[in-house]
């Protein structure tokens, strides 16, 4: 689901920290490095995302945070600010060339590197790897 977080929202915080997890501390972030992605471009998206791709009006830039039980896709609409969360048991990351397609449940979306000397990111690696240790600790309980 998709969520307009322009304003704070406890029921949309709660709702997504019980979704993906809360957000790392200070500490996590010094010992593993960043949580957040360099900027992507979306090319493409479900029709609920409801952007209009022709348009010029704004920029169609995404960032992905990590969290321990998935990510969150970040990404503004015009004045707007929404947010994607998807858990770790949900989410399928495909690459094709330059292009990522991220799929949660019914939803995709279709990002690339700002930068476009980059065809792969790293930080898509590190959510591969987050994700595939998640998978290891759900399985070991």
């Amino acid at each position: 689901m998709i969520y307009n977080v322009t304003r704070t929202d406890r029921n949309i915080d709660q709702a997504v920290n019980q979704l993906v997890g809360k957000p790392f501390g200070f500490i996590y972030k010094l010992r593993n490095g960043s949580i957040g992605s360099e900027p992507f471009i979306i090319y493409a998206s479900s029709p609920e995302f409801n952007i209009d791709f022709d348009s010029q009006d704004y920029g169609r830039t995404c960032n992905l945070e990590l969290r321990p039980s998935g990510i969150i896709l970040h990404f503004r609409k015009k004045s707007s600010s929404f947010i994607w969360p998807i858990s770790f048991d949900h989410l399928t990351i495909q690459q094709f060339d330059d292009l990522f397609l991220i799929q949660g449940n019914t939803l995709f979306t279709k990002i690339k590197p700002r930068v476009k000397s980059k065809k792969s990111s790293p930080f898509i690696k590190k959510i591969i790897d987050s994700r595939a240790a998640f998978r290891l600790i759900v399985q070991s309980q």
